[in-house]
């Protein structure tokens, strides 16, 4: 191979993390020797690297595909060989059910905050993560490369914050109560399949880019009170925060683990399908929108 496994994993983890520190962090290195390491790269493979927008890029030329070929290699090893860490990745909406204690040795998650499954599938063909979790509807449109395993079936349900129109009501809420605001899941440009799930079931639907803090706060103090999912398990401040109206999104969600079919065999994947099928059991005492383990 052409560099190291610790070289070819600084840029990696760099380009995943959006940051030099979490790919310190996650390789419990030195930012100096991630630099150094990302240059050793550079150098090798004559690639063209910058950031752009937040994110770092590679210039997709002759050289980026030499070095796609290292990667593929390098991701092969960490497959086969036993000490080798392996790269896990999931929405934030779920991952806080997948904490370290889930997702441990030989795989390694981290706070990557990704929320659209293109940018995910996007860092699996390129061999920088090894294995994500989507979900159905937006999984259905997986390529033929990759297993798409059934994990777990739930129901989501609405989610308000303290002050919203709906927490005060007297009456019980139905679904023609929620389906009258506005509800953010994600940006529809992001989850395009699940977009039209909902509004195929007549769900008033945020129609903007990813919501920020901001973007939350201006929504309250301009009266329109968005509503958001609560996902099995999940337990971000912010969702801790919500009021759960004890309304079903009227649509079904399934979780599926992506990897490539080449290590649909591996031992390492039945070791994670395992950590991952421990959390079922808490889901099903605790949470009343679950439906079925799947694995």
């Amino acid at each position: 191979m052409a560099v190291t496994a610790d070289e070819l994993s600084s840029l990696d983890l760099t380009i995943w993390l959006k940051s030099q520190s979490k790919a310190s962090s996650f390789l419990k290195s030195s930012q100096p020797v991630i630099s150094r390491n990302i240059q050793k790269v550079i150098d090798v493979f004559d690639i063209n690297y910058y950031r752009s927008d937040g994110e770092y890029r590679i210039e997709p030329d002759a050289a980026m595909r030499r070095l796609n070929i290292e990667r593929c290699l390098h991701q092969e090893l960490r497959f086969h060989d036993p000490n080798a860490i392996l790269r896990f990745d999931s929405f934030p909406k779920v991952k806080t059910n997948l904490t370290t204690k889930i997702i441990c040795h030989p795989w390694q998650t981290a706070d990557s905050l990704i929320q659209s499954p293109l940018l995910f599938r996007r860092f699996m063909d390129l061999s920088i993560i090894d294995a994500y979790m989507d979900f159905i509807p937006e999984a259905t449109n997986i390529q033929d490369r990759y297993a798409s395993i059934p994990i777990s079936r739930y129901s989501a349900f609405f989610g308000a914050a303290k002050g919203h129109p709906l927490t005060n009501k007297k009456d019980e809420i139905s679904l023609s109560d929620a389906i009258e605001f506005p509800f953010y899941f994600g940006s529809p440009d992001d989850l395009p399949l699940t977009y039209k799930a909902m509004a195929d079931k007549g769900i008033t639907l945020y129609k903007g880019e990813r919501m920020t803090r901001l973007k939350y706060i201006f929504g309250l103090f301009s009266n329109q009170n968005y509503l958001f999912p609560i996902m099995p398990g999940a337990k971000t401040a912010f969702e801790e925060n919500l009021i759960d109206l004890c309304i079903k999104i009227p649509i079904e969600f399934e979780n599926r683990l992506i990897i490539k079919k080449e290590f649909i065999n591996s031992p390492k994947l039945k070791s994670l399908l395992s950590g991952i099928k421990s959390t079922h059991e808490r889901c099903k005492d605790i949470y009343p929108g679950w439906i079925a383990s799947l694995l």
